[in-house]
């Protein structure tokens, strides 16, 4: 039994008949579909037209999140509490804070505006830890009388939920203690004295020494958690809280002074 790629024995009649110029072209044909290469030099044929698909790579860029924000972008609680009189004394502005909170505390809330007034020569960090979304800002006094506390002198607190609705433990991410200290500042700050840790080693806390700013910086390690300690003009400042240590160190390094940080207006 002859197979499709077979020549006849015997052409039919009426193929006979046919031009001859088409018996030459099926015969070519023929020839070519029983090739073994055939087919397989279709795919390079059309390549030749078609070309290869072109792909396109997709990359990502992972940006790591701020551990810091600006102290302006952080809703101050104590804002809404006013401005002093443009013309007011530091000690006006005082007694101010102190008639309008109408209790025994020594804490008194106040705003900015006015602790910059009462106190012109505090600073406070430019920027804050990612996490505070709230700042907390009292004027500190003696017991019973009108006059500014020494041990300390301005409070903050930085929180992470709004002031007050849970506990401080909770919500507290760290607190900011300003204490006006002329004498220890004036040692400390003296190029021609070593900073030591001798003043404030105490029976359960440890003292060491940092030195990421030209000035020095104490850091102090105790149950309560890690505090570190500075002066800047007259005042000592010690900031406590539960915040990573370098971004620590770039919160003390970006101190300015608290009338810089005023909303404009």
């Amino acid at each position: 039994m002859p197979t499709s790629c077979d020549a006849p024995a015997t052409m039919p009649a009426r193929v006979r008949f046919r031009p001859a110029l088409v018996g030459l072209a099926l015969l070519a044909l023929a020839t070519t579909a029983c090739s073994d290469e055939a087919l397989g030099k279709l795919g390079g044929r059309s390549s030749d037209w078609i070309g290869e698909v072109a792909t396109t790579a997709t990359t990502t860029t992972t940006i790591a999140p701020s551990r810091t924000r600006p102290a302006t972008a952080v809703d101050w609680h104590n804002d809404e509490l006013g401005e002093p009189e443009p013309e007011a004394t530091p000690d006006e502005v005082l007694a101010a804070v102190f008639a309008r909170a109408g209790d025994s505390s020594q804490y008194l809330q106040a705003s900015r505006a006015e602790i910059a007034a009462a106190v012109p020569e505090v600073a406070f960090p430019e920027t804050v830890p990612a996490s505070v979304g709230y700042i907390t800002s009292q004027l500190v006094i003696e017991s019973r009388i009108l006059r500014l506390s020494a041990e300390p002198t301005v409070a903050f607190g930085l929180w992470s939920v709004e002031p007050y609705t849970r506990s401080r433990s909770v919500g507290q991410v760290a607190i900011l203690n300003v204490s006006t200290d002329p004498n220890g500042a004036e040692v400390a700050n003296d190029p021609n004295v070593e900073a030591t840790c001798a003043a404030f080693t105490g029976e359960n806390r440890v003292c060491g020494m940092e030195d990421f700013l030209e000035q020095p910086v104490w850091r102090l390690e105790g149950e309560s958690g890690v505090t570190h300690l500075w002066y800047q003009g007259q005042y000592r400042y010690e900031l406590e809280g539960r915040i990573d240590e370098e971004v620590m160190h770039e919160v003390i390094a970006s101190m300015t002074s608290l009338a810089d940080l005023l909303p404009a207006g």
